[in-house]
């Protein structure tokens, strides 16, 4: 992470947070736009995924509830030490190696891989106007999945899942359009790509999936 952009230790502890799972679904949101925006704190995520994949609490597979609250509020309102529910000595665990660093292995690049893997860029499908672009490249424990989403109306929600072969879907990634701009999803599975059957983009109110397939 960029210390001089994002040295702030409330937004840290919220991207770990997001990473546990133990963020509600507003706060999620808004940490998911944050990182849309921040390459520093995408790195930070990345590194956070392959901490968490390795303790195997179950990070990307449960999805995050898109629900209506009456009252909107910001994400760092209330210090979230005393809001993340933590309650087993798992979780105190899990927090306390993603806010140590962990140095050397898994923070010093994606999932602690000693060398670079090769993207595999799948077809890039374009419906409605709005235009997805799905690479991803195995990892020891999944897939690691970046996503290019354009063309959508402004503030429209997008939702990227993914499918198995049995075409079981898993929310990976939500979040919402910026006009003229080109949103970057990282993103994880613990589905191996030989499970995966396809990728799609929900688009909200637009009356249509953008499906993705693997080959």
């Amino acid at each position: 992470m960029n210390r001089a952009q994002c040295d702030n230790e409330e937004l840290r502890i919220s991207v770990g947070a997001l990473a546990l799972g133990a963020l509600d679904a507003d706060e999620a949101r808004q940490v998911r736009r944050h990182l849309a925006v921040c390459p520093e704190c995408q790195d930070e995520y990345t590194s956070f995924l392959g901490v968490k994949r390795i303790m195997d609490v179950g990070l990307v597979d449960a999805p995050v509830r898109e629900e209506p609250r009456p009252r909107k509020r910001p994400v760092f309102a209330t210090p979230l030490r005393r809001r993340l529910a933590i309650g087993t000595a798992t979780g105190v665990a899990a927090l306390g190696l993603l806010l140590g660093g962990f140095s050397g292995g898994f923070l010093a690049g994606r999932g602690g891989d000693s060398t670079t893997p090769t993207d595999v860029a799948l077809p890039v499908v374009t419906q409605g106007g709005v235009t997805a672009a799905i690479s991803y490249h195995h990892v020891g424990w999944g897939t690691w999945v970046d996503a290019k989403m354009s063309g959508a109306p402004a503030d429209v929600v997008c939702t990227l899942y993914v499918y198995d072969k049995r075409q079981q879907a898993i929310q990976l990634s939500s979040w919402k359009s910026v006009p003229g701009k080109v949103i970057e999803i990282p993103a994880a599975t613990s589905l191996a790509p030989d499970q995966i059957d396809h990728f799609e983009v929900r688009v909200d109110n637009r009356g249509y999936d953008i499906s993705v397939p693997m080959s």
